[in-house]
């Protein structure tokens, strides 16, 4: 059984499940703040889940080890990180054009 795989993965449920308890309660104290500017708030579960992906085929890619510096790993999470922003941004926005042009043809 491959040990190293399976450690990585218990410790990125754990971690996620714990980073998931903390913000939930930071959202909790701060929750008339962000009801106020915030007008649709995005699940945290599905943000989790998608960190944990990226966790895990981190370790993968890299044979369970992480041997570059802080600085290229930061890099690397950072351009992932605009990337999927940019694209949930475009994704949003061709959504909304799909069903407005639709909502008045039908």
């Amino acid at each position: 059984m491959q040990e190293e795989p399976n450690l990585t993965n218990i410790l990125s449920i754990a971690g996620a499940g714990l980073l998931i308890f903390l913000t939930g309660l930071s959202f909790l104290f701060f929750r008339e703040f962000i009801s106020r500017n915030i007008r649709f708030f995005l699940p945290l579960p599905p943000i989790a889940v998608a960190a944990y992906i990226y966790v895990i085929n981190l370790y993968q890619q890299k044979n369970g080890l992480l041997t570059d510096t802080f600085v290229d790993i930061t890099k690397e999470v950072i351009i992932s990180v605009g990337f999927a922003s940019f694209s949930f941004a475009a994704f949003v926005g061709l959504l909304i054009l799909f069903i407005s042009t639709f909502r008045k043809l039908l």
